[in-house]
């Protein structure tokens, strides 16, 4: 598996910013991993949706950025208020193929921003990493997922397995547009 590198800065959309975890995310990323219906369609494991579970996890992302293998793991907030708004991630399955991840908040569902963040994640893998297919595994009850990867362009390719979760889940696709060619004509 290759490794992307990280963003040198943020990725803004219209309204978020999309940058590394910090040590002042730590409490609300607690806060949205111990919520039983926040990480209800996440493969997180049991003992990551505690508290010491988050903690740890959060604090490893912040201490690999550092590393040669960063985990690919940012931080959401609102650009205008700085709000923690939720958080995100890229994992890459092969050269062509990366895998994006989006969770928001309870008090900032229903405002746009998965669509939001969905799209900046899809156009940066893309558009500055050079990925040629993007995906999204969404559990088959989580609807609104469902519905965010449709507006953002992604097809559903159907239901796989996958060593992440339990049971199979909906692999949303989006691909590149092929590059126009001009064939010369003699």
């Amino acid at each position: 598996m290759i490794s992307p590198p990280l963003p040198t800065q943020q990725i803004d959309t219209a309204r978020l910013r999309i940058r590394r975890f910090t040590r002042e995310d730590i409490e609300l990323f607690i806060s949205f991993m111990t919520d039983c219906e926040s990480t209800a369609f996440l493969p997180f494991a049991q003992e990551q949706k505690s508290r010491e579970g988050a903690k740890q996890l959060v604090e490893s992302t912040i201490e690999s950025y550092s590393s040669a293998h960063p985990m690919l793991a940012f931080a959401v907030e609102e650009q205008m208020t700085r709000q923690f708004v939720g958080f995100c991630g890229l994992n890459p399955h092969d050269e062509e193929t990366i895998e994006i991840m989006y969770a928001v908040m309870p008090s900032a569902r229903r405002q746009g921003y998965a669509t939001e963040i969905a799209t900046a994640l899809a156009r940066y893998s893309l558009d500055e990493l050079g990925y040629r297919r993007v995906i999204a595994l969404i559990v088959p009850a989580n609807q609104y997922s469902k519905i965010v990867a449709a507006r953002v362009g992604f097809k559903d390719g159907g239901l796989v397995s996958n060593a992440s979760f339990a049971e199979k889940v909906h692999q949303f696709i989006l691909e590149q547009e092929p590059a126009n060619t001009v064939v010369e004509r003699t």
